[in-house]
């Protein structure tokens, strides 16, 4: 399981023994990368189904909905967004240099 995929010096390996290694990895990070593929979709369709809900209600409907969901886009979730990753780099730094209370 600790094999590296890179064929050392001196060392053959089959082809099926590289086929079942990278199917292995892909399977590992599969695991890892599923959950946030599966957040950004579902985040992704709550907005193109907000649309195609209101556009059967008319086109001043359609059109002012398509606004908020920009604005809240702008305004709300990128500012989050910034705000949790300057949180993130702040807190890794500070647990590194164990200053737990700055």
């Amino acid at each position: 399981m600790d094999k590296s995929l890179l064929i050392e010096e001196g060392e053959d390996r089959g082809g099926l023994e590289r086929c079942g290694l990278f199917v292995a990895e892909v399977k590992r990070l599969g695991y890892i990368a599923g959950p946030m593929v599966a957040v950004n979709l579902s985040q992704y369709f709550l907005q193109i189904i907000s649309i195609m809900m209101v556009g059967h209600l008319g086109q001043l409907s359609l059109s002012s909905t398509a606004i908020a969901i920009s604005f809240c886009a702008v305004s709300g979730f990128s500012l989050l967004f910034g705000m949790a990753c300057a949180l993130e780099t702040l807190s890794g730094q500070a647990y590194g240099a164990q200053q737990y209370n700055n």
